[in-house]
């Protein structure tokens, strides 16, 4: 009803004996008969907030999840208490744009690099963006499995929510959570694929003691360990998310 009335949610409250304007009554009901079909809450209303922005989120768009807000809450924090501060940040999948807006915000003075394969996905960040008068953000198509040749050394962060539910897994999942783009949830037979393509990327595009930032799904974060160590990286960081599972990887590119 707060998003019918376009109102806050205490607001709405306060006013709850108030006739409602014309309109909204049925609107409501329409709003109530979509998320009965197990429709997502985020597709229903249009809108996701993500750390203090509304963002705009559809069909073919992951819906931004509080796991994440953690992997860029964490990142931020590592970033600004041990340093550097990024000058070039990459977002791999970026989806409806959450994590570049998050990133560009907290670091005006960084150019972010924004990815992410699927159009409906690249259309919508491009308007989240443009929403939040941002300009240090470039947003790009781009195939994870086809990373750009002869890349060198360039970004101070890397970042990403991949795909890392094992495949087997989807068809257990909740129904709103398989009505979201099933690209953006399917990280192959372990959950660890794209993953791998995402660490195999910041190896080569990171910046000596660049860092990468990523999320990951219960149970793989000795996996993720792994992967990482073996492309070179240090001082791995496992980090809970705020329902205290292992969902965060953090680690400083080493020396060539």
């Amino acid at each position: 009803m707060a998003d019918c009335l376009k109102t806050g949610r205490f607001d709405w409250l306060l006013r709850s004996q108030e006739l409602l304007p014309p309109g909204a009554a049925g609107l409501f009901w329409r709003k109530v008969e979509r998320r009965a079909d197990r429709i997502p809450l985020g597709y229903v209303l249009g809108n996701q907030p993500f750390l203090g922005v509304s963002l705009r989120v559809g069909p073919g768009v992951l819906v931004p999840r509080p796991s994440t807000e953690d992997l860029v809450s964490s990142a931020i924090g590592l970033l600004k208490s041990e340093g550097p501060l990024p000058s070039r940040i990459l977002d791999i999948g970026t989806g409806s744009g959450a994590i570049a807006i998050a990133l560009a915000k907290s670091f005006p003075e960084a150019r972010v690099v924004a990815t992410d394969i699927a159009a409906a996905a690249l259309r919508t960040a491009r308007l989240n963006a443009r929403a939040a008068g941002l300009k240090n953000i470039r947003i790009l198509q781009e195939d994870l499995r086809r990373p750009p040749a002869g890349e060198k050394p360039w970004a101070d962060l890397v970042i990403s929510n991949p795909p890392y539910i094992p495949t087997a897994e989807i068809a257990s999942l909740e129904p709103e959570v398989r009505r979201e783009p099933r690209r953006a949830l399917d990280g192959g037979p372990d959950g660890l694929d794209a993953i791998a393509r995402v660490i195999g990327r910041a190896a080569r595009c990171l910046k000596i003691k660049g860092l990468v930032a990523l999320e990951m799904g219960f149970g793989q974060a000795e996996r993720v360990r792994c992967l990482l160590r073996r492309q070179g990286f240090l001082d791995v960081k496992v980090i809970k998310d705020s329902e205290g599972l292992d969902r965060i990887a953090l680690a400083r590119r080493g020396a060539r």
